[in-house]
């Protein structure tokens, strides 16, 4: 590539030495001159400058990729594109390596060490997944080692954006073979827990140092994490605990509604495992649809010709299979749906009643005081006066006490006309409420 002979960037990042390379980039130790720090520059290679549909692509998930911050996440600084049409990203430099290279160094891990590590990347991968992005690349290459031994997940925007470009121009699948879920491996969109399973994956060699599925070529690879049984790390290590190995092969369960919900539920897991205990199995409400063909029902001859009563059982729970799980969680929800609206028809009719039998105490229509019901619904107000009466009709005037009756006249004299009949003042209507690959693999 042209710009591995330049010696500055942009004017700011003056490269030092390679650090790695990859199928999609080169990557470079460099030194920003403007912020005084060294960083790592990703280079894409020369090959994809003319995909302007995947340039724009990445640029959006770099971005995106920018916006995650937390301690075991590296950090994006800056992204940008030399005058040559070359596209670059500066990155945090993680002096440490990678986890790969500690694994080829040093060999298997104890357990407890291990699910220390699995722990980290589940820290970031959860904050990952909140934010509504899926690594899809999760292996050794890309967890990077600090010098205080903490770990830190990088290549999060260019994984997101390479696996997009891959499938949309060629059908295929994007990720490392070894560590790739089986869902991914047929082609289906990855989700969080496609992560979890790669994460699964790291745990395994970890502890074992090797991966569960090797063969001769990628292909077949793909092939083994689809069909192929897996073999309990503890068969190749007895020593390793129960609980670790149980862990690992919940994590690399075949159907993605058998490995752990989420990245937060990993890590109670985690948690479980390292007191010894083993992990809890996954429940129907974590499951999510079934990985690849559905189950048909199989049917001996000889159960059709007689009918039997074995026969149509084991038909029933054999098609039903998905449908039967699902089926009394919808009955649960209907009858929940039927007692609420017995209980809201109750309790309407009760009120009803209460209120036909009391009646107007007032001389105020019921209906009126139906309408500021309404309004109060609409538009409730802060009760700032005194105590309102049953009704709800803080508007409504008393009328005033009635004067005691005049003393009567002797017998002789005329009897005094009689005043007219003051009939009671109107109840003043209320006023309307106020709207009151690695770092260094490249990819």
């Amino acid at each position: 590539m042209r710009i591995v002979n330049q010696t500055t960037i942009d004017g700011r990042y003056t490269i030092e030495r390679p650090l790695g390379s990859g199928g999609m980039a080169e990557v470079f130790l460099a030194h920003d001159g403007v912020l005084e720090r060294d960083v790592a520059l990703k280079v894409l290679r020369s090959q994809y400058r003319s995909d302007e549909e995947f340039y724009e692509r990445f640029g959006r998930e770099a971005r995106s990729a920018a916006s995650l911050s937390h301690p075991n996440i590296v950090s994006i600084f800056d992204r940008g594109e030399t005058p040559d049409g070359t596209c670059y990203i500066a990155m945090e430099y993680v002096a440490g390596g990678t986890l790969k290279e500690w694994l080829d160094e040093r060999g298997p891990m104890e357990p407890q060490r291990a699910l220390a590590v699995t722990a980290q990347v589940a820290e970031a991968l959860w904050a990952a997944h909140d934010r509504g992005m899926v690594h899809r690349d999760i292996k050794p290459q890309n967890i990077l080692v600090t010098d205080m031994g903490h770990l830190k997940v990088t290549d999060f925007g260019i994984a997101r954006a390479a696996s997009a470009a891959t499938i949309s121009a060629t059908n295929a699948v994007f990720g490392t073979a070894g560590y790739l879920s089986p869902e991914q491996a047929l082609g289906e969109p990855a989700t969080p827990r496609s992560d979890l399973y790669s994460l699964g994956i790291v745990l395994y060699e970890m502890l074992t140092g090797v991966v569960p599925y090797r063969a001769d070529n990628p292909v077949a690879v793909c092939m083994k994490h689809v069909t192929e049984p897996l073999t309990p790390p503890r068969r190749l290590d007895p020593t390793i605990p129960e609980a670790v190995d149980a862990l690992v092969v919940k994590m690399l369960a075949k159907d993605p509604a058998d490995r752990p919900a989420s990245a937060s539920e990993l890590l109670d897991d985690i948690e479980v495992v390292r007191k010894g205990t083993l992990p809890p199995t996954p429940t129907p409400r974590t499951g999510t649809p079934r990985l690849g063909v559905r189950k048909q029902a199989v049917v001996a001859p000889a159960d059709i010709t007689t009918g039997t009563k074995a026969a149509a059982t084991n038909g029933a729970t054999t098609a039903g299979g998905k449908r039967g799980r699902f089926t009394s969680r919808r009955v649960r929800r209907r009858r929940a749906v039927v007692i609420l609206c017995a209980v809201i028809a109750l309790a309407l009719l009760v009120a009803v009643t209460l209120g036909l039998s009391q009646g107007p105490q007032d001389g105020t229509p019921l209906g009126r005081v139906q309408g500021v019901a309404g309004e109060r619904l609409a538009a409730p107000t802060a009760d700032l006066g005194g105590p309102v009466d049953a009704g709800g009709d803080a508007g409504t005037v008393e009328p005033p006490p009635a004067e005691p009756p005049a003393s009567v006249p002797p017998a002789a004299s005329p009897p005094a006309a009689s005043p007219p009949s003051v009939s009671p003042p109107a109840s003043t209507p209320p006023e309307d409420p106020s709207p009151g690959e690695d770092q260094y693999d490249g990819g």
